[in-house]
């Protein structure tokens, strides 16, 4: 019995998840993943204020992205709500963005920005959301 429980420990200490093979083994790489996420968080928010939903989706799909992940402390719908973009907003909520009630690190929520920039399609939008 002894054995088989060493046995499978051993086995699930090699077998290893694609989270733990993407582990930095020194600065460099750790560099070049900071630049990575950097870079895709520029082109996600670039993706958003020119309206390409494609790129926005494929990343969501890809699992590159999440919906509800944060860039400069600010959900990507947020960053949609302030750009007024109603259709964006539509489209993060479709994958889950508004399944808990986006708020900045600040504390500010998503309509709370929508006021403040007047973006009238994206408090409509998010009113038919919440509705």
């Amino acid at each position: 019995m002894k054995k088989y429980l060493l046995f499978t420990l051993l086995i699930s200490l090699t077998t290893l998840s694609a989270n733990e093979v993407l582990i930095p083994k020194d600065s460099l790489t750790i560099e070049a993943v900071k630049e990575n996420l950097e870079l895709i968080e520029e082109k996600a928010l670039t993706a958003i204020q020119t309206e390409d939903y494609d790129f926005i989706e494929q990343l969501i799909q890809s699992g590159t992205i999440n919906p509800r992940m944060k860039i400069n402390g600010k959900p990507l719908i947020i960053h949609a709500a302030i750009h007024d973009k109603a259709e964006m907003i539509l489209l993060l909520a479709t994958y889950g963005a508004m399944l808990v009630e986006p708020t900045c690190d600040e504390g500010k929520d998503i309509m709370e920005y929508a006021k403040e920039n007047n973006a009238i399609h994206a408090q409509a939008q998010i009113i038919i959301i919440k509705a």
